[in-house]
C-alpha cells in the first residue's frame, strides 16, 4: 500500500476518534448541602438545601432526613420527590416532638444512588402561653390565648373539664369555648401540649350570682324612702313611708336565725327621708309632701334599743351617710352638697370639704376599709372620700346601667357588688385589690321594683325590694358565687 493511502487511512482514524469524543455524556457529580433551619417551633421545621453543580441532575427524588440520633436510625424522610435542576429546595415537617434534639440532613437520589448533605443539629422549642382572654365569662364565653409554640394537638381545661378548641392560627393563637362549669366560680386554665401541663396564673372566672326568693315580708309592712340597719342577723327597716302620702312610724325586725318579722320597739317620730348607717339614723322630713317640713331628730341604735340624741344642727333630706370607728359621716342630699362629721365620743358635729357632686343615698354607693365610694350618676364616674384627709378623689368608672336611683353596694372581704337601679337587672362585682370589674348574673325577678333594704351576712346580700307603686315588698338572698 501506497503511502498516500496510509495517510489517508490514519486521517479517518483521526476524525472518527474526535467525533467520537464529542459525543460521550461527561459525568459531573453534585455536591449537596444542608445550609440551614430558617424556621423551627415546637412541633414544626423547616429546612433548606442546596444542589450545586453546573448542569441539569435528573434526581429521582431529593429532601431531607430528620432523626432523634445521629446514626438517623429509622429516620423521618421528608420526600420532595423529582428535581431536575440545581438550586434551593425546602422541606417541612409537623410531627416533632417538642423539647427534643433532632440531627437534620438533605439528600438526593441519583439513579439509585442516594447522595446526603451535612448534618445540622436542631432542638425543637417549648410550648408558652403569655395571656388569654376574656378571664371571666359565663358557659360558652369564647376565650383566645397568646403564646406560641402550640402544636395541633394542644388541648385546654377549665378546672377538670376540656375546653372545645375552635382553632389554632400560627402555632401562636387558640380559641376555645368555656365548657361547663364545675363546683367553683373560679378554676385554674390548663394548656396541655404533647402531654406537657401548663397551668395558667390567672384564672376563669365563671359569671356567678345565684338569687333566691325567700318568703315575703307580711303585707302589712308597705314602705318607700325608708331607713334600713342590721346588727348581725336582725336586720331592720320601716319609717318613710308606705308607698303613698302617709308617714309610717314603725320600725320591723327580721331575724335570720329564727325567720321571723317583728316588730321593733321603736317610739319616736315617723320620718320620711331620713338618713341611716347600723348605728345611727335621723334627719328627714316631717311630712310626705314638699317644699320639705325638715326634722333634725337624731337617733343612737344599740342593741336593739333607740335612743334620742341631741338634734342635729342641720337640716337633712335624703343624705349619704356612713361611719368609721370614730365618727359619721352625712353627706349631700336634696339640700345641697355640704358634708358633715359628728365625733362619737365627743357628740360634736364638724362641717367638713363638700362632696364635688350633687349625691343623694339613692345614688349607687359602698362603703370598704372605713372610706366611701359614691358614683356620679351623671357620668358613672366613682368618687373616693377618704376620712383621714377628708378629701374627695377619683377612683373608677361603674360599667353598668345607671337609669336612677336605689341601686345597692355591699363589700364582702376584698369584693364589693354594686348594681339593680331602679328598672336595671344587672350586678357587677368590684375587685378592690386588682380594680377589675366582673358582671354578675342578672337579677332573676322583675325590674319595675326598688331596693328598700339592702344587707349582708356570712358571705350574702339580702335584698327587700318594693314593687312599683303597689308598696308590696319582695325578700330576696342573693349568692355572688353561686353557680
Amino acid at each position: 500500500m501506497n503511502k498516500s493511502k496510509i495517510g489517508v487511512i490514519k486521517l479517518l482514524v483521526i476524525l472518527l476518534a474526535v467525533f467520537a469524543s464529542c459525543e460521550e455524556e461527561i459525568i459531573v457529580t453534585p455536591s449537596l448541602i444542608t445550609e440551614e433551619v430558617i424556621y423551627l417551633s415546637g412541633e414544626r421545621v423547616r429546612l433548606l438545601g442546596r444542589v450545586i453543580t453546573t448542569q441539569n441532575v435528573n434526581a429521582n427524588d431529593h429532601g431531607f432526613y430528620v432523626a432523634e440520633n445521629e446514626a438517623f436510625n429509622q429516620p423521618l424522610i421528608i420526600s420532595l420527590g423529582e428535581k431536575t435542576t440545581p438550586g434551593r429546595f425546602i422541606g417541612e415537617t409537623e410531627v416533632l416532638n417538642i423539647e427534643s434534639t433532632y440531627y437534620a440532613k438533605s439528600f438526593i437520589n441519583v439513579g439509585g444512588e442516594i447522595q446526603f448533605g451535612n448534618v445540622l443539629q436542631l432542638t425543637t422549642l417549648s410550648p408558652e402561653v403569655q395571656s388569654f382572654a376574656p378571664n371571666n365569662g359565663p358557659v360558652g364565653t369564647i376565650i383566645t390565648l397568646t403564646g406560641k409554640n402550640f402544636t395541633s394537638d394542644t388541648r385546654i381545661l377549665i378546672g377538670d373539664r376540656p375546653a372545645e378548641i375552635q382553632r389554632i392560627e400560627f402555632e401562636s393563637r387558640i380559641t376555645a369555648k368555656i365548657p361547663t362549669a364545675g363546683t367553683a366560680p373560679r378554676e385554674n386554665v390548663t394548656v396541655i401540649v404533647q402531654g406537657k401541663e401548663i397551668i395558667l396564673s390567672q384564672q376563669f372566672e365563671y359569671t356567678t350570682g345565684a338569687f333566691s326568693k325567700l318568703a315575703n315580708p307580711p303585707s302589712s309592712i308597705r314602705l318607700n324612702e325608708n331607713i334600713f340597719f342590721q346588727d348581725n342577723e336582725d336586720l331592720y327597716l320601716g319609717l318613710g313611708s308606705d308607698g303613698n302620702q302617709s308617714l309610717n312610724s314603725k320600725i320591723w325586725k327580721y331575724n335570720l336565725g329564727n325567720e321571723q318579722w317583728t316588730e321593733a320597739s321603736y317610739q319616736g317620730d315617723p320620718l320620711w327621708l331620713a338618713f341611716s348607717t347600723n348605728n345611727f339614723f335621723g334627719g328627714g322630713a316631717k311630712e310626705v309632701i314638699a317644699p320639705y317640713v325638715t326634722s333634725r331628730d337624731f337617733w343612737k341604735i344599740q342593741n336593739g334599743n333607740f335612743e334620742k340624741l341631741p338634734d342635729l344642727p342641720f337640716e337633712s333630706i335624703e343624705s349619704l351617710s356612713f361611719e368609721t370607728d370614730e365618727n359619721l359621716y352625712v353627706i349631700g342630699g336634696l339640700l345641697g352638697r355640704n358634708t358633715f362629721k359628728y365625733s362619737k365620743s365627743s357628740g360634736e358635729w364638724a362641717s367638713i370639704n363638700p362632696i364635688p357632686f350633687s349625691a343623694n343615698k339613692s345614688d349607687l354607693h359602698f362603703t370598704h376599709k372605713n372610706k366611701l365610694y359614691v358614683t356620679n350618676s351623671g357620668d358613672k364616674q366613682i368618687f373616693l372620700f377618704d376620712p383621714e384627709t377628708e378629701a374627695w378623689s377619683l377612683f373608677s368608672t361603674y360599667p353598668g346601667d345607671i337609669v336612677s336611683g336605689s341601686g345597692f353596694g355591699v363589700s364582702i372581704g376584698d369584693r364589693v357588688y354594686v348594681g339593680m337601679n331602679n328598672r336595671s337587672l344587672q350586678v357587677w362585682e368590684l375587685n378592690m385589690i386588682s380594680g377589675n370589674w366582673v358582671k354578675k348574673n342578672d337579677f332573676i325577678g322583675t325590674p319595675a321594683a326598688r331596693n328598700v333594704g339592702v344587707y349582708s351576712n356570712a358571705g350574702f346580700i339580702y335584698l327587700v325590694r318594693r314593687l312599683g307603686a303597689t308598696g308590696i315588698l319582695e325578700f330576696w338572698k342573693f349568692d355572688p358565687n353561686g353557680l
